[in-house]
Parts: C-alpha cells; structure tokens; sequence
C-alpha cells in the first residue's frame, strides 16, 4: 500500500481538495439546502438561548447584573454558525442555482437576508462584503450595519422575483417546496424590516402595507421548523425538552413572565398550561428554606408592589431576573417547559417529575417559532398605530392574540383534551385586553397593550422580542434585577470572543450601552 501510494503524484491525489467539502461541481443542491436549514434553526436556537433571559422569557441566572450575564463567549455558536456555516453555503447555493433553480435561489436568498438582519439586531456593524473569502481574506472588515441592513432588503426583493419565476424547491423542510409560502415570508420579513428601520419616527407605513399584502397571515404559512423525537444518534428534540425532561431540568423559568400569564390581569392567559408544566404542586409554606431560601423575605425596595418576588405560587417555580445564587437541590420542582413549543407535557394538574425517561408528552416533537401569523398581525397593529399604515390597530391585536391562542392550543391538542380552555375562556381573555387596549389614554399606553400581547405570545422566539423591546421600550413594568444596580441593559451584545480575537481587523469590546442603528430611543430607558 505504501508503495503504491508513494508511486502516485500530489496531482493525481489533489490533496489540496478536501472530497467531503461541498462545491460547486460536487454539490447536490437539495441536500445543500437541507443543510443550510438545519444550520438555520441551530443558529436561531442559540440567538433565542441568549435573547431570552434578557426579556425575561427565562430568568437571567448567569449573573445578577447585565454584564457578568453575558460575555463574548457567549455569542461564539452564533458567529460560527453565520459565517462558517450559513453565509458561505448560502453564496454558494445561489450561485449554483441562480441560473438552473432560481426558486431555490430566491429561499436562499430570503435565508440570507434573515440571517444578515439577525446579525445586525444583535451586533451592529458586522462583516459582509469582505467576508466568506477563506484564505483570500482571513480578517474581514465590519460594514455599517445600514448598509448591511440594505442589503438584506435588497435579497428580499431579489428573493420574491426569483420565487415567482417557477420550478422547484427539493429539500425544502420548511414548507414542503411551496414557493408562495417563501414569498409570504420574505414579505413579512419586509414588515420587521420596515418597522425596525422607522423606529422612532411616523414613516414605512404605505410599504408596511404593501408588504402585508403578500404577508404570513394565517398559521397555514407559519414559518416553522418542527423538531422530531429521535434520541442521541442523531438528536432531533427540541433542547428544552431535552433539558427538561431528560437530563433533569437545569434552565429556570423566569418568575416574571410566568406572573404574566397567571396573576398580572387579574385573568388567566388560556396559554399558561401549553407554555409551562410544573413538576411540583406543593405549597411554598411545605418548602423548606435551604430549598428556597428567599421564601419569608420581604421583596427589594426598588420592585414595588406588583412584581413578583422569590416565588409566584401555584407550584410555578422559577426564578427572579438576575438571580444567580447557587444551586440548592430543586431539579425536581423546576418549571419546565410545556408542551408549546418545546413538545413536552401540557399541564392538567398532575405535579409529577418530568425528568424520567424523556417519553412524555410530545416527545420532544416541538417547534422553533421563527415567523408565526400572529407575529405579523402583532407588527401590523404596532404599524398602524405608530407608523401611518392604514387600518385598525385593535383589529390587528386581537387577531395577534387568537392566532396565538389557537396556535399553542393546537399544539397542545392530543393531551389538553377536556381540560383545554373553552371558547369562553378563550373570549373573555381576549375582549379583557381589548377593554385594555380601548380603556388606554394615550397612544404610547395603547402600544404597551399591544408589545405585553405581543411578547407573551413570542415564547420560543426571544429575538423578536429584544427587538420589540428596543424598538418600543414597551412593554413597560418588566422585573428589574435583584440587584438595585443592575448596569446598562445590552441594547447590542458583546462581540463574540472567536471575531476580536481572530480578525486583525475587529474593533474593541464594546459597552453594552451601545445601540443598533434603528434603536432611536433614548440611553437608559430600557432596562
């Protein structure tokens, strides 16, 4: 073997080509696509891990203020995941396709623009025109962040032209190679576009109209991606539910957000049992204090009256924002999630442990919620309150709201059974925000009605609701940390660790306080 080996030239070999790598003359476009999909939702899967626990979706545990929560490290998956993975077999793809497929082209590009616009909402200035070069360029340089901004507009665009030219779309997990349905989602990305960019000013609302033409209206064109119940070899559960109920639960749900849905209005949100599944029922006077050691205290002064403190009750057990204490023996009280989105158990009371053999409920068959009707109809009624676009705000939020209700409740169907809430609960749940919404004196009061609806029903999409968050400094009243000073609030994230440390030409650590071009509202006022 090694004589013959040695006999062959370097040529004949062409060790310089890895054969496993994908390229143009070996590349087969479906699986290509496949992949890139797959890298899609662990790229959103791990930019929701990170925008969570700064909206309170899941209790910040990493540290008790903004700036030990989060490090550069923290962010080193989603830039790995962007410029090794996804940006590069993008450019590729279209490449390939543009000539022989161009709907397969124009998914792509509506991917990449979705990809460049997430990078911008989380680090502001990053690279695009310099970047994917491999050896040619190893340190490429940051674009503005509007520019890069423009540039995913313009592959929207070139994506919906390319989508209406007709062929197929093989490999397609999203949705079943159905160009109108990428054509509605790159239109809705159109209406993220336009709101964010108007931020802070009464403009976009005749192209947010437009746009809402062709938009994801109905769940029929949610976009999706649907986790499978395989274990280990490979793993396709949703994480959540592999943490929560396989590996015994170490995520804390946040105390906040499940007061939300279960005390704030004074009316139970009809999602609280698809969203959260409480392991233990015991009352918090049976818990004894090295368990839960804040119980007999009495809540920070600057929380106030009507947060939450410590604990929620009900067997809803979580924790505050920014309370990184240690780790007392409660993996079996926890919260976990429900069986929306993650697919696990839906809760009928039963207060029994989750973390057995990872066979309850859905299985692990959940979602990851990237683009769901609701989500455009929440954008909509924000558009026509504050940006011109013709309509009726109240319209646009009720049907945010029942298309969220009926989505989780559908998820949830097979075990819900008769303990799923009736059409009267679902009814009085949604007149009582309306009541709100009307009752509201002022249009900023009128758009916190709107952002509390809208972030409740972004569980499993933290993204859209740091953007919202900025964007609107709605809703108002979210839990301060534990800790009175908590420092600024990231309106960006820390540059991930593996860009300063890799590309000569990446700037310096940021400060958190920095804000994404489109966030035109003042420093301090969100926290």
């Amino acid at each position: 073997f090694v004589l013959i080996v040695s006999s062959c030239s370097l040529t004949e070999l062409d060790l310089l080509e890895s054969p496993n790598d994908v390229s143009a003359e070996n590349a087969q476009a479906d699986l290509f696509f496949n992949a890139i999909q797959l890298d899609l939702q662990s790229m959103f899967g791990s930019v929701n891990n990170q925008t969570s626990r700064m909206v309170r979706h899941l209790a910040m545990t990493g540290g008790n203020v903004y700036e030990n929560a989060i490090s550069g490290n923290s962010f080193n998956s989603i830039w790995r995941q962007a410029y090794s993975g996804l940006l590069p077999d993008l450019e590729s793809l279209i490449n390939l396709t543009q000539e022989s497929n161009p709907p397969l082209a124009g998914a792509a590009k509506v991917i990449r623009a979705y990809t460049l616009m997430t990078l911008v909402d989380l680090f502001g200035d990053v690279p695009m025109t310099e970047a994917g070069q491999g050896v040619a360029n190893l340190s490429p340089a940051a674009d503005n962040q509007s520019a890069v901004y423009d540039a995913a507009l313009g592959l929207l665009d070139g994506g919906i032209a390319d989508l209406g030219k007709g062929g197929s779309i093989s490999g397609d997990l999203f949705y079943g190679g159905n160009a109108d349905s990428w054509i509605k989602l790159a239109n809705t990305l159109k209406i993220k576009w336009y709101l964010n960019v108007g931020s802070g000013s009464n403009a976009n609302g005749a192209e947010i109209a437009a746009a809402a033409q062709g938009a994801i209206t109905s769940s029929e064109d949610d976009f999706q991606f649907r986790y499978g119940t395989t274990r280990n070899v490979p793993e396709s559960r949703h994480p959540w539910y592999i943490d929560g109920y396989e590996t015994g639960a170490s995520i804390y749900q946040s105390n906040y957000f499940m007061w939300s849905l279960k005390e704030e209005k004074g009316i139970e949100d009809p999602r609280i049992r698809y969203y959260f599944y409480r392991q233990d029922l015991s009352p918090v006077e049976d818990i004894d204090p090295f368990t839960l050691d804040c119980g007999g205290g009495n809540p920070p002064l600057h929380y106030g009256n009507e947060q939450p403190y410590c604990h929620v009750g009900d067997g809803y057990w979580g924790r505050d924002h920014g309370n990184d204490d240690g780790i007392p023996p409660d993996t079996d009280r926890r919260t976990v999630a429900g069986v929306y989105p993650c697919g696990g158990l839906f809760d009928s009371g039963q207060g029994a442990s989750a973390t057995n053999s990872g066979e309850d409920g859905n299985k692990g068959a959940g979602i990851a919620p990237i683009m769901m009707s609701s989500f455009t109809h929440f954008m909509l009624a924000e558009s026509a309150l504050t940006r011109g676009m013709p309509g009726n705000p109240a319209s646009h939020l009720e049907m945010g709201v029942r298309q969220s209700i009926a989505k989780v409740m559908a998820e949830g169907a097979s075990q819900a059974g008769d303990n799923a809430p009736t059409a009267e609960e679902v009814d009085a749940y949604v007149q009582f925000v309306l009541d709100a919404y009307n009752a509201a004196g002022s249009d900023g009061e009128k758009l916190d009605v709107i952002m509390k609806e809208y972030h409740i029903a972004l569980w499993g999409n933290s993204l859209e609701a740091y953007n919202g968050y900025r964007r609107t400094t709605y809703p108002s009243g979210m839990q301060p940390t534990l800790e009175p000073n908590s420092g600024d609030f990231p309106r960006l994230m820390y540059y991930p660790s593996v860009y300063l440390n890799l590309n000569a030409k990446a700037p310096q650590q940021r400060a958190l306080s920095e804000q994404v071009f489109w966030d035109t509202n003042a420093p301090g006022s969100i926290n």
